[in-house]
Protein backbone atom coordinates (compact mmCIF):
# COMPACT_ATOMS: atom_id res chain seq x y z
CA UNK A 1 0.00 0.00 0.00
CA UNK A 2 1.45 3.38 -0.96
CA UNK A 3 2.49 5.79 1.74
CA UNK A 4 0.10 8.65 2.33
CA UNK A 5 1.52 12.11 1.74
CA UNK A 6 2.80 13.51 5.00
CA UNK A 7 1.21 16.41 6.77
CA UNK A 8 3.25 19.47 5.98
CA UNK A 9 3.02 21.85 8.93
CA UNK A 10 2.83 25.57 8.39
CA UNK A 11 4.34 28.08 10.80
CA UNK A 12 1.17 27.95 12.89
CA UNK A 13 1.33 24.13 13.07
CA UNK A 14 -1.79 23.61 10.91
CA UNK A 15 -1.99 21.15 8.05
CA UNK A 16 -1.08 22.44 4.63
CA UNK A 17 -4.17 22.54 2.42
CA UNK A 18 -4.98 22.71 -1.28
CA UNK A 19 -7.73 25.17 -2.12
CA UNK A 20 -9.79 24.26 -5.17
CA UNK A 21 -12.43 26.60 -6.54
CA UNK A 22 -14.44 25.48 -9.55
CA UNK A 23 -17.32 27.62 -10.79
CA UNK A 24 -18.74 26.20 -14.02
CA UNK A 25 -21.87 27.64 -15.62
CA UNK A 26 -24.84 25.79 -14.06
CA UNK A 27 -26.18 24.84 -17.50
CA UNK A 28 -22.89 23.31 -18.72
CA UNK A 29 -22.23 19.56 -18.39
CA UNK A 30 -19.79 20.29 -15.55
CA UNK A 31 -22.27 22.63 -13.85
CA UNK A 32 -25.10 20.10 -14.06
CA UNK A 33 -22.84 17.33 -12.76
CA UNK A 34 -21.37 19.24 -9.83
CA UNK A 35 -24.69 20.86 -8.92
CA UNK A 36 -26.25 17.39 -8.72
CA UNK A 37 -23.32 16.01 -6.74
CA UNK A 38 -23.30 18.84 -4.22
CA UNK A 39 -27.05 19.39 -3.84
CA UNK A 40 -28.72 16.22 -5.03
CA UNK A 41 -26.82 13.32 -3.55
CA UNK A 42 -25.42 12.12 -0.26
CA UNK A 43 -21.72 12.95 0.28
CA UNK A 44 -21.44 14.50 -3.18
CA UNK A 45 -18.16 16.30 -2.53
CA UNK A 46 -16.55 13.03 -1.45
CA UNK A 47 -17.96 11.27 -4.53
CA UNK A 48 -16.42 13.94 -6.77
CA UNK A 49 -13.08 13.65 -4.96
CA UNK A 50 -13.18 9.83 -5.21
CA UNK A 51 -13.79 10.03 -8.96
CA UNK A 52 -10.89 12.46 -9.46
CA UNK A 53 -8.58 10.25 -7.38
CA UNK A 54 -9.58 7.13 -9.32
CA UNK A 55 -8.58 8.83 -12.56
CA UNK A 56 -5.48 10.75 -11.52
CA UNK A 57 -3.98 9.69 -8.17
CA UNK A 58 -1.50 7.15 -9.59
CA UNK A 59 -0.17 9.82 -11.98
CA UNK A 60 0.13 12.40 -9.19
CA UNK A 61 1.99 9.94 -6.97
CA UNK A 62 4.26 8.97 -9.86
CA UNK A 63 5.09 12.63 -10.50
CA UNK A 64 6.06 13.08 -6.85
CA UNK A 65 8.90 10.58 -7.31
CA UNK A 66 8.39 9.23 -3.78
CA UNK A 67 6.87 5.83 -4.64
CA UNK A 68 8.25 2.57 -5.96
CA UNK A 69 7.10 0.98 -9.18
CA UNK A 70 5.30 -1.73 -7.16
CA UNK A 71 3.48 0.87 -5.05
CA UNK A 72 2.42 2.78 -8.16
CA UNK A 73 1.22 -0.43 -9.83
CA UNK A 74 -0.83 -1.26 -6.72
CA UNK A 75 -2.33 2.21 -6.69
CA UNK A 76 -3.13 1.98 -10.42
CA UNK A 77 -4.83 -1.40 -9.85
CA UNK A 78 -6.95 0.09 -7.05
CA UNK A 79 -7.95 2.92 -9.40
CA UNK A 80 -8.91 0.43 -12.10
CA UNK A 81 -11.08 -1.50 -9.61
CA UNK A 82 -12.85 1.72 -8.61
CA UNK A 83 -13.49 2.66 -12.23
CA UNK A 84 -14.63 -0.86 -13.13
CA UNK A 85 -17.09 -0.79 -10.22
CA UNK A 86 -18.48 2.52 -11.51
CA UNK A 87 -18.73 1.09 -15.04
CA UNK A 88 -20.71 -1.86 -13.66
CA UNK A 89 -22.98 0.53 -11.72
CA UNK A 90 -23.63 2.52 -14.93
CA UNK A 91 -24.39 -0.66 -16.89
CA UNK A 92 -26.86 -1.86 -14.26
CA UNK A 93 -28.51 1.53 -13.70
CA UNK A 94 -29.03 2.32 -17.38
CA UNK A 95 -29.47 -1.20 -18.79
CA UNK A 96 -26.33 -1.24 -20.89
CA UNK A 97 -24.83 -4.62 -21.69
CA UNK A 98 -21.23 -5.39 -22.51
CA UNK A 99 -22.05 -6.39 -26.14
CA UNK A 100 -21.46 -4.22 -29.21
CA UNK A 101 -20.92 -0.98 -27.30
CA UNK A 102 -17.77 -2.26 -25.62
CA UNK A 103 -14.54 -0.32 -26.13
CA UNK A 104 -13.01 -3.61 -27.24
CA UNK A 105 -14.67 -2.99 -30.62
CA UNK A 106 -13.28 0.52 -31.01
CA UNK A 107 -9.89 1.91 -32.02
CA UNK A 108 -7.78 3.67 -29.42
CA UNK A 109 -5.37 6.28 -30.74
CA UNK A 110 -2.87 7.53 -28.17
CA UNK A 111 0.02 9.87 -27.67
CA UNK A 112 1.82 10.75 -24.45
CA UNK A 113 -0.78 13.34 -23.53
CA UNK A 114 -4.07 12.39 -25.17
CA UNK A 115 -6.10 9.29 -25.89
CA UNK A 116 -8.84 9.36 -28.50
CA UNK A 117 -11.44 6.63 -28.94
CA UNK A 118 -12.38 6.40 -32.60
CA UNK A 119 -15.75 4.86 -33.32
CA UNK A 120 -15.74 5.45 -37.06
CA UNK A 121 -12.82 5.11 -39.41
CA UNK A 122 -9.37 6.45 -38.65
CA UNK A 123 -8.49 9.43 -36.48
CA UNK A 124 -5.60 11.60 -37.62
CA UNK A 125 -3.50 12.81 -34.71
CA UNK A 126 -1.65 16.07 -35.42
CA UNK A 127 2.14 15.52 -35.56
CA UNK A 128 2.63 17.91 -32.63
CA UNK A 129 0.55 15.59 -30.47
CA UNK A 130 2.20 12.40 -31.61
CA UNK A 131 5.79 13.60 -31.46
CA UNK A 132 5.92 15.59 -28.19
CA UNK A 133 7.86 13.45 -25.74
CA UNK A 134 8.22 16.08 -22.98
CA UNK A 135 4.89 15.39 -21.33
CA UNK A 136 4.17 19.12 -21.42
CA UNK A 137 0.89 20.28 -22.90
CA UNK A 138 1.40 22.76 -25.73
CA UNK A 139 -1.19 25.21 -27.03
CA UNK A 140 -2.52 22.88 -29.73
CA UNK A 141 -2.75 20.01 -27.26
CA UNK A 142 -4.49 22.17 -24.66
CA UNK A 143 -7.03 23.29 -27.28
CA UNK A 144 -7.66 19.68 -28.31
CA UNK A 145 -8.01 18.54 -24.70
CA UNK A 146 -10.39 21.44 -23.98
CA UNK A 147 -12.57 20.36 -26.92
CA UNK A 148 -12.77 16.81 -25.56
CA UNK A 149 -13.44 18.11 -22.02
CA UNK A 150 -16.26 20.30 -23.34
CA UNK A 151 -17.94 17.22 -24.81
CA UNK A 152 -17.71 15.38 -21.50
Amino acid sequence: MPRKPGKVPTESGNKSRVRFIFEPDRTSPNGITYSWLIHGTYKGKEKAATAARAFWLPFAYEASGDYSEAELRDLAQQSIWQMEAQIQHLREKFGIGVGGSSLANETLVTSDSVSIIATEGTVQVPPTLASDQTGQIGNQEADLLDEFADVL
